[in-house]
């Protein structure tokens, strides 16, 4: 059996595929990070698995199996906003609501109750009256085309269940009048046992990795691995993010973030000492460790002589082929203004399609003209 046959380098890939590291210590009437199996404290999730399900998760990975969304979309202050939150999600009583307990909602003024319940739960555990939420809202999808409306709510629920049931009451409502049918999930941050929900980076990576646990349970392809393990060292723009930059250019005021990091950019590119800032020397560093791990693997799978591993060893080194250039933004534009400013003859000679160096050079711009010489 392939479990026994020990093929495919586990601690690499485990580090490789290792989550963020954090989340929130457990203490009564504080905040807790989420754990496997429901919510409440405990120690972050060593990563373990054997042959079998390694292979399986390769496979998903470098056959880009659609990556599962699980972000925190706003909070909500007192019972007012609750309410109003309510009504967006219900569509103003156009959509039905589930709640934790299993009831379907669709009059407004039930929703307005629930949300006061909510309010007063958490008011009378409130010992200190510090301004706090008294409810996080969460988005739960996939990209579009990936999965149907039914299979994804009914994914959604049994994350619900598996993370908050027994403690942190919730409420569900199915989208589908976007490109992709999404669930907005709204959770009350007081807990039964006096815990708050408030999740961190570890703590919404293995939300993410339970809501594809489901979906993967309900026949679909779905994944949630950190950006990193499938070679991205670009950090995705956070949607607040672009909603910032929209307004402030409209306005006219402070620097948005493409202008900021054009600034940034121009001023590697004219710095006399063009030293790559420690996060970037990192990245390259990680990418490298990443890039090696699934080398390893291709070159075990090779080694057994079966023709299905083969075929996977061929689809990771397309896999490594296809990953990015080991550059933030700021870095990747310095490149564009130095590649710019190159004489025409040089440019004119230089192959279409040329890609940025890989390897040891990934991640450093190229040299200055003035150091050509």
């Amino acid at each position: 059996m392939r479990e026994e046959e020990g093929v495919l380098p586990l601690p690499s890939l485990m580090e490789a595929w290792r989550p963020p590291a954090g989340g929130k210590r457990t203490l009564r009437g504080a905040y807790v990070r989420i754990k496997p199996g429901g919510s409440g404290g405990g120690a972050a999730r060593p990563m373990s698995m054997g042959q079998a399900e390694a292979r399986a998760k390769l496979e998903r990975i470098v056959r880009k199996a659609p990556e599962v969304m699980v972000k925190v979309s706003g909070k909500q202050y007192g019972a007012h906003h609750v309410a109003e939150h309510f009504g967006y999600v219900a569509r103003h009583g156009k959509l039905a609501v589930r709640s934790s307990e299993g009831e379907i909602i669709t009059e407004p003024d039930r929703l307005k109750a629930i949300a006061q319940d909510w309010a007063m739960l958490d008011e009378a555990m409130n010992e200190h009256g510090r301004e706090r939420p008294t409810s996080m809202s969460l988005v739960l999808s996939m990209p579009g085309g990936s999965t149907d409306a039914e299979t994804l709510h009914d994914a959604a629920q049994a994350f619900a269940r598996i993370l908050f049931e027994g403690n942190h009451a919730y409420m569900l409502a199915l989208h589908t009048d976007t490109d992709h049918p999404h669930v907005h999930l709204t959770v009350a941050t007081e807990g039964a046992d006096g815990t708050r929900f408030n999740p961190r980076k570890a703590d919404l990576h293995h939300m993410r990795e339970t809501f594809a646990h489901e979906l993967r349970a309900r026949g679909v392809a779905a994944e949630a691995t950190p950006r990193r393990a499938r070679g991205h060292v670009q950090k995705r723009v956070r949607s607040a993010a672009l909603h910032l930059d929209a307004r402030l250019g409209a306005e006219g005021r402070r620097l948005n973030l493409a202008q900021l990091n054009e600034l940034r950019a121009q001023s590697f590119v004219r710095a006399a000492d063009q030293e790559r800032r420690p996060e970037d020397v990192m990245a390259l560093a990680r990418q490298k460790q990443i890039r090696g791990a699934y080398a390893k693997a291709a070159v075990a799978l090779a080694a057994t002589g079966k023709p299905e591993d083969r075929a996977l060893g061929q689809e990771i080194a397309g896999f490594l082929a296809a990953m990015p250039p080991a550059v933030s933004r700021r870095l990747a534009r310095a490149r564009e203004i130095l590649q710019s400013e190159r004489p025409p003859q040089e440019r004119r000679n230089e192959p279409e399609g040329v890609s940025p160096p890989t390897g040891a050079d990934e991640g450093r711009p190229p040299p200055h003209r003035d150091r050509e010489r």
